[in-house]
């Protein structure tokens, strides 16, 4: 609930509703002649106005003024002329018109930098009582009164405009016939979500209660439901309450409701784009003044020059007025074309934690958000810390450390943790001093004896750090948190949520600076956005150099062989492949028998069939291919080029996870859309920008094709809880992993890649999450086959030779193999101690590049002598998973 605060506030400053621009008489303010001063652009300003009707330049002339005050700091000034705009809107002629939901949303911005929020929320209800639109002032007093049943301003107004109406309260059952009867809602109709029929429920409540109930469901995973209830609240607000807009996309692409033939995909990508540049360029804004500039970054992604790292940058120095509708997490999966845009939504986010920080403190006594402690953001200023180092030096230089900080809400049986956890096993602890910051309780003991059969990946990582931080009790107090870190000391502070974990992560604390150098690695592929963090982990084929530094704030740090850790080699509890297959009816692992006579262990792909029933799809199957990816993955294309794959394979089958199962119908049913052919679908760009696609019928002269051909070869497996059942299900399930685009696989890749499974990628993409597999390929040297970096139908060429060529198959499954079983030493791509010592180098020249007083700068890391040796198995036996400190208390 801790993100409760911020998401209401972005819900207020983003409503604004037709009927505040009615005229109304002005309450505190009116144009520009009262003020006590005027500047040079004022008065340029105020020479169009000149001749004009006094009535029509009330508008104008507000929003002029109160600019002036706002660039100023002069926020109460800046208020009234900002509500003349609002009101008067209307009444402006189109060459003098301006964006009211701009002028709008700076007008409550006056109040939330004052920290009076709440006393704007209580004019807005105020004046809207006074014009005669009770539904609207109540709207606006019960905001206020949520976020502050105290605050006097809102107490005020219920008294004028509540209280003295007595209303009779409605009986109960005439207030459960308000309430939408969700339990009973049918799924969505053959078209999307977004059609549900719900006049009557979106008549009843309000854009932002809609929101609310949309926010239940979705916790719930009822998606299904959320997706209808944001889409309604979008709607309801003329589709001004960007979080619901965008809330409304992210839950469609959850089940695959991608619309007829993919239409409602097409324009939810559309909406997701126009979202997030309106807000950037209402709210972005660059701090250095350089405005033209700024407005080409953000129109054109190509025009961004990002070796300018100059304090007057727009890509360095920006700033924020508020978070966008659109969450960083959600971004990664859409396929836009403009990469900033992705970039932007992060920036907009990490802008915020500083708020977030106070906001963790509650209200003061005048219910403001609180200022930082004097001492906060903490100074980065190297001079403390070369000091140190020289007394150490001349006390006893053989206990000089750099100081190293992990801090995650997933130490516990998480994907990062899985991934990376054997690190701590080799760390250097003559240069390193690691730390471990948890802000989530541990796994149950129940879970970890039955669900992870004892294996447990916490207390793997306390016996190898120095010290474990147990801080789930300051997951709410940023500030505590913050300096409870400053105090271990800690020279660099390493980020391993960023926003994968957004609502469970400590989101204020890296924005206070505990340490003078903060990285991002591994759980979230995609920029932080935040000035305050300096370095990102990565590699050259991941993110090439010159195509994608513009969309990143931090310097990057360029791994060798792989930027991506991952273990599975050093864990026993991790099946190793083989190159041969153990028969169906030769015992196999543990664990109950399928009907069809598979257990977990036997059997080829072939044989077992994804576990279809033996009456739907092919018996005799030729090709095995699969994607073990979250639904939210995939899109349109992606499917398609799947579709031609099967097609082009007689007798194949594709392998897929039911996560979620809401999504499965969904995708079938596109897949019998896709398949055939219809004019009524039909549409261009321009009718997706109108929604005049809507309003046909899609089915019109629908003729089906080969889709429920299609259909009975592609089949869903149930989520396997147990992390190392789900990998080793890649070796009995699968022949060929299709990647997803641009939001490749990430563990489910190292899963695959582990069980000899080669993955067939598409590589013409810059998104750092979509090149992934690609950097993987090289390094396992298998590119050649497998990397389609000439787009979808490379993609698709590539995984047809391979299900057709025999030899081909054998010798890149082969291959791959070889990778996994090498020893002695081990292949670079699954070497943990080799990759700790390349991981060490970095961290080095953040140091030494801090402690000689210069900026961040990008690192290109060169394996030293010891790191090309790779690792051999005295090493590996020298360093347990269990380490020197096996009763480590947190």
């Amino acid at each position: 609930m801790r993100c409760l605060l911020w998401r209401r506030l972005l819900l207020v400053a983003t409503l604004v509703l037709s009927s505040l621009l009615t005229t109304a008489t002005v309450l505190g303010g009116g144009g520009g002649n009262s003020s006590p001063w005027r500047d040079h652009e004022l008065k340029q300003q105020e020479q169009r106005y000149r001749g004009r009707n006094d009535e029509d330049t009330k508008g104008p002339r507000g929003k002029d003024w109160g600019q002036a005050f706002f660039e100023r700091g002069m926020y109460e000034e800046a208020a009234p002329h900002y509500w003349t705009a609002v009101l008067f809107h209307s009444q402006t002629p189109s060459d003098l018109t301006y964006d009211v939901q701009d002028v709008f949303g700076k007008f409550l911005q006056c109040f939330t930098l004052q920290g009076k929020t709440v006393d704007g929320l209580a004019y807005v209800s105020m004046e809207s009582f006074r014009r005669g639109q009770r539904q609207m002032g109540e709207s606006f007093l019960a905001q206020a009164l949520d976020l502050d049943p105290n605050n006097e301003q809102a107490l005020a107004v219920k008294r004028e405009f509540l209280d003295k109406t007595k209303t009779k309260e409605p009986s109960k059952q005439q207030q459960a016939s308000r309430k939408p009867k969700l339990e009973s809602q049918q799924p969505v109709d053959a078209t999307s979500s977004a059609g549900t029929s719900s006049s009557s429920l979106a008549n009843s409540v309000t854009p932002e209660e809609l929101y609310e109930m949309a926010s239940k469901h979705f916790l719930n995973k009822d998606y299904e439901a959320c997706a209808d209830l944001f889409e309604l609240s979008c709607q309801q607000s003329d589709e001004l309450l960007g979080p619901s807009c965008a809330n409304a996309v992210y839950c469609r692409t959850m089940i695959v409701d991608w619309g007829f033939n993919g239409t409602q995909f097409e324009a939810d990508m559309n909406r997701i784009a126009q979202i997030t540049l309106d807000e950037a360029m209402r709210y972005r804004h660059n701090i250095d003044t350089r405005q033209n500039k700024y407005l080409d970054v953000v129109a054109n992604d190509k025009d961004v020059d990002s070796s300018d790292s100059s304090s007057s940058s727009p890509i360095r120095n920006f700033g924020w007025q508020r978070a966008t509708s659109v969450h960083p997490h959600m971004m990664l999966g859409y396929p836009l074309e403009n990469l900033l845009l992705k970039r932007y939504v992060a920036e907009a986010v990490a802008y915020m934690d500083e708020m977030m920080a106070r906001a963790s403190q509650g209200l003061d006594k005048d219910n403001r958000l609180p200022p930082l402690p004097d001492d906060m953001p903490f100074p980065t200023d190297p001079q403390p810390w070369i000091q140190e180092k020289l007394d150490t030096a001349t006390k006893d230089p053989a206990s000089y450390r750099i100081r190293v900080g992990f801090v995650g809400s997933g130490f516990n049986s998480k994907a990062v943790l899985y991934l990376s956890h054997d690190m701590f096993r080799f760390f250097d602890t003559d240069i390193f001093e690691i730390h471990a910051f948890s802000f989530a309780a541990p796994d149950s003991p129940y879970f970890i004896q039955y669900g992870m059969r004892g294996v447990d990946w916490r207390k793997r990582v306390q016996s190898n750090v120095h010290q474990f931080h147990d801080l789930r009790h300051l997951v709410n107090d940023h500030i505590a948190a913050a300096r409870y870190v400053r105090k271990q000391g800690i020279h660099i502070l390493i980020e391993w949520d960023g926003y994968a974990r957004q609502g469970e992560r400590a989101q204020g604390l890296f924005g206070l600076r505990p340490a003078p150098i903060q990285m991002l690695h591994q759980e979230y592929l995609g920029t932080s956005g935040a000035l305050y963090v300096d370095y990102h982990f990565t590699d050259k084929v991941t993110s090439p150099v010159m195509e994608t530094q513009q969309y990143f704030t931090e310097k990057l740090i360029y791994l060798p062989n792989h930027f991506f850790s991952k273990g599975h080699a050093m864990q026993a509890e991790v099946m190793s492949p083989t190159y041969d297959f153990k028969p169906r009816g030769d015992g196999g692992d543990e664990g109950e028998e399928h009907a069809s006579g598979y257990r977990l262990g036997t059997g080829t792909p072939q044989e077992n069939r994804c576990l279809a029933p033996p009456n739907v799809g092919p018996t005799e199957v030729s090709f095995v291919f699969c994607n073990w990816n979250k639904l939210l993955k995939n899109n349109p294309q992606t499917v398609r080029s799947w579709i031609r794959i099967l097609r082009q394979v007689p007798n194949s089958i594709l392998c897929l996870l039911e996560n979620p199962s809401a999504g499965t119908d969904y995708f079938r049913k596109f897949v019998h859309e896709t398949a055939g052919t219809s004019k009524g679908a039909q549409n261009t760009s321009s009718d997706h920008n109108n929604n005049n696609y809507q309003n046909r019928n899609p089915w019109a002269d629908f003729e089906a094709g080969d889709g429920d051909e299609l259909n009975s070869r592609i089949h869903f497996l149930p989520w396997e809880k147990n992390p190392f059942d789900h990998q080793r299900r890649n070796f009995d399930f699968c022949n060929v992993m299709l990647d997803s685009f641009p939001y490749n696989a990430h563990t489910v890749a190292q899963d695959s890649l582990y069980a000899g499974v080669p993955i067939v990628t598409r590589s013409d993409g810059w998104d750092m999450s979509a090149r992934v597999t690609t950097s993987a390929n090289v390094v396992l040297g298998l590119d050649k086959v497998l990397n389609a970096y000439q787009g979808p139908k490379q993609y698709e060429d590539m995984a047809i030779t391979l299900a057709t060529n025999t030899t081909l198959f054998q010798e890149t499954r082969t291959k791959l193999i070889d990778a996994c079983l090498e020893r002695n030493p081990m292949h670079p791509y699954w070497d943990v101690a080799r990759y700790v010592k390349n991981f060490e180098q970095g961290l080095l020249t953040a140091w030494d590049t801090f402690l000689k007083g210069k900026p961040p700068q990008h690192i290109f890391i060169q394996e030293t002598a010891a790191a090309q040796r790779g690792t051999y198995d005295d090493e590996i036996l020298a360093h347990p998973p269990l380490g020197p400190n096996p009763t480590h208390d947190e």
